[in-house]
């Protein structure tokens, strides 16, 4: 099935499509250009419009395919036995009616890539940028896990919200206290931006049960025979650049880049898409 879909930047047109599942979910995804095909994959608290810069910056060279993930978009709900395993048949679904032999994760969606490519084998050239992949010898405090999960049983959403952002790490927030860091999200995060956050609270928590249940797990991406470019903004935490090293030792063909003044969610269509989309341009051309 497929439609025309107007995207946040009214000058881009995608076509809209949906496929089905291994396990019968259907899957949306949005498609932009002319070239080889190339799917980008979101991170958490994203959905597809939120890499249509990034599309549209790519698509003179590309059929640029941005996936919805379980819980977004047309795509059907996570459902009661979600794991990155789901993730991984979807793109892998994706990518036999696409035929796409190139791919692009974002944090989560990093995360997610390499799983597929891990399972499945099917891409010749990967590029990620800052994957969600938890190092067990990088220290991590996964209490905000409770603290989120308790926030979101007591409908305090805000809260639930403020315990993922200083828990993630990737924003000076981290090291403020609660209050505040609350206070100045609240301030930040308002209007159409709060309501879509809100509604993906929920499959954000479920994804970061994942990469921790992951945790460790990254000598298992040694058996990859892809081509893989780590990505990572200069502005980013030390822990960010740290975990890019010990999978730039860990992933056989891999080679590094590190982006003056980027940071964490620069692939997003409001910080730095040109940018990251010129660098990932060269890499698959190339």
């Amino acid at each position: 099935m497929s439609n025309i879909l107007k995207s946040a930047y009214p000058l881009d047109t995608f076509t809209q499509s949906t496929l089905t599942s291994q396990d019968g979910t259907v899957i949306s995804y949005q498609s932009i250009g002319e070239g080889p095909s190339l799917i980008l994959i979101h991170g958490a608290l994203n959905d597809s419009r939120d890499l249509s810069k990034l599309a549209q910056e790519l698509s003179d060279s590309f059929t640029v395919h941005i996936i919805d993930r379980r819980g977004r978009g047309m795509s059907g709900p996570q459902g009661s036995e979600y794991s990155i395993n789901k993730e991984c048949e979807d793109i892998q679904a994706l990518q036999k009616v696409t035929g796409a032999i190139y791919v692009f994760g974002h944090s989560y969606g990093g995360l997610v890539a390499l799983e597929t490519a891990r399972t499945f084998q099917s891409f010749t050239k990967i590029a990620l940028y800052e994957p969600g992949v938890s190092i067990d010898s990088i220290p991590t405090d996964w209490d905000w896990i409770l603290k989120y999960e308790k926030a979101m049983n007591q409908k305090d959403f805000r809260e639930a919200f403020t315990s993922f952002v200083k828990g993630a790490g990737h924003s000076p927030l981290t090291r403020m206290p609660n209050w505040y860091a609350k206070l100045i999200l609240r301030m930040v995060i308002r209007g159409d931006h709060w309501i879509k956050t809100k509604e993906l609270l929920p499959a954000n928590l479920c994804e970061h049960r994942e990469v921790k249940r992951l945790e460790g797990t990254y000598n298992n991406y040694q058996i990859i025979n892809a081509n893989i470019l780590l990505v990572s903004g200069e502005k980013s935490p030390e822990t960010v650049h740290q975990m890019i090293r010990i999978l730039g030792r860990t992933i056989p063909k891999t080679q590094t880049l590190i982006l003056p003044k980027l940071h964490h969610l620069s692939p997003c269509n409001e910080h730095n898409p040109i940018e990251v989309a010129r660098h990932i341009k060269r890499y698959f051309l190339s």
